[in-house]
């Protein structure tokens, strides 16, 4: 064998927000040949909801989904499997994968909680040889678990360095309009002195969600539709905004201790950061000029902190917290 071929990897995960992509390029820049494999049958914003809501009526699709991987690879020489999150691998099947390549280290990865999860989730475990999660919640209760928090991604560490222009946003939020995000947007705007410029992207996947959510969450009904888009932002356009900006807005998903994507992200792009999420008090990196945290229903923000500049990060912790740094836990 090569070296190369002694070093492939078959990464199972779904493309969230292109994520799956850098993490095979990274593994790629290290001397890995790296096949990846979306770990549901479709992208598709339906095929998600029959996940999560009927499993059972996406059960034939799915496990022809995953017969094509094994198919695949079980003549490959992978010597390691990473499975991010993997919600659609059923313990049955993860026990088809093992038996078709039975020399490969497998590890597994969530970048969501139990409480968010299908119910066999926890089933999964035993069938890694390692086993990581984000939220410490799940790593306290489940002792199968190690602790690993998020990453960010190196084009937001050179965004801290080439940002042009002196910032002209004082507070943005990007992401996904959902659970409770526009009521606390809406709380937090009316909390924050009137002379801020506050930017919000919150996004549908659809008008007619839109619609939907509207009639059904009492909190949206008085929102307008041009306060929401309806097609996702490239990523060169959200880091765009970012460098614009000197505060960015994090709302977790009440189901989720874990910190989020978008926390590494600003800490890598040496951004200040507004969150709902008081488990970032406890990160080694928080510092009280870089970390506001908010209540969700009181939103409050200290004058001070509006206006202390960013403390800077030590380079060690920035490493840690790097996608590089990520792969050394996750993948050594």
């Amino acid at each position: 064998m090569t070296k190369d071929a002694d070093m492939a990897t078959l990464l199972i995960s779904d493309d969230f927000f292109g994520y799956a992509r850098e993490i095979k390029h990274a593994l790629e820049a290290r001397g890995r040949k790296v096949i990846w494999f979306p770990d549901r049958y479709a992208a598709s914003a339906a095929a998600k909801a029959t996940l999560r809501v009927a499993p059972w009526m996406a059960h034939a699709k799915t496990r022809a989904h995953f017969e094509t991987v094994i198919n695949a690879v079980r003549h490959l020489p992978i010597i390691d499997v990473l499975v991010i999150k993997g919600e659609s691998l059923t313990v049955d099947l993860i026990k088809r994968l093992r038996a078709a390549l039975p020399k490969s280290r497998f590890t597994l990865y969530f970048w969501d909680s139990y409480r968010n999860m299908p119910a066999e989730s926890p089933h999964k475990v035993a069938l890694f040889d390692r086993a990581f999660s984000f939220d410490p919640v799940d790593t306290a209760s489940d002792a199968r678990l190690a602790y690993r928090p998020l990453f960010f991604v190196d084009d937001y560490q050179s965004l801290a360095s080439s940002t042009p222009h002196a910032p002209d946003i004082d507070v943005l939020f990007v992401g996904t309009a959902h659970t409770d995000r526009y009521a606390v947007l809406s709380r937090l705007e009316r909390a924050l002195p009137r002379d801020l410029v506050v930017k919000k992207v919150l996004y549908f996947p659809s008008r007619l969600l839109f619609q939907a959510k509207r009639a059904a969450n009492p909190d949206l009904w008085r929102a307008r539709e041009n306060e929401f888009v309806f097609e996702s932002l490239p990523k060169a356009e959200i880091m765009a905004l970012v460098a614009r900006s000197k505060i960015v807005v994090d709302i977790e998903r009440t189901v989720q201790t874990g910190l989020t994507m978008r926390t590494f992200e600003m800490l890598g792009a040496s951004k200040k950061l507004i969150t709902t999420n008081p488990g970032a008090t406890q990160a080694e990196f928080f510092h009280p000029a870089n970390v506001c945290v908010i209540d969700r229903k009181k939103p409050q923000v200290d004058a001070a902190f509006l206006a202390a500049p960013f403390h800077p990060v030590a380079p060690a912790t920035l490493g840690r917290y790097s996608l590089s740094g990520w792969l050394d836990e996750v993948m050594p």
